[in-house]
């Protein structure tokens, strides 16, 4: 499985702005790109890092404007509601957010979660 590693902001520069936990970037552990069939999930995974790179125990939410797929906001599991199309969702952490994760929905048929 391959992973793709994003951050968003340098951790190292010190006059990043910081939530109030010192977090100055999210870190996506998941793909950037899924293939998803209809009625199929996914678990995405982020981390916060502080200014030193450092992980930060950090309550990171998951969200989507999109119909085609549901996200829960705690646990990452995204969920494909339809067979065809498109969907995105994207991690946030007080101000900061995520690059958005694309997920190509495809029937049921064809099987499960494929990594582009």
């Amino acid at each position: 499985m391959t992973r793709a590693l994003l951050v968003l902001m340098l951790a190292g520069c010190s006059s990043l702005p910081g939530d109030a936990d010192g977090v100055v970037s999210l870190e996506l552990r998941s793909p950037v790109a899924v293939t998803l069939s209809q009625g199929a999930s996914f678990t995405l995974q982020a981390q916060a890092l502080d200014r030193n790179g450092e992980i930060v125990n950090a309550p990171i939410r998951w969200r989507t404007a999109d119909t085609t797929i549901t996200v829960d906001s705690v646990s990452g599991v995204v969920t494909a509601l339809q067979g065809t199309g498109t969907g995105t969702v994207q991690a946030a952490l007080g101000t900061l957010r995520g690059p958005d994760v694309v997920f190509t929905l495809q029937p049921a048929a064809t099987g499960g979660a494929a990594l582009d």
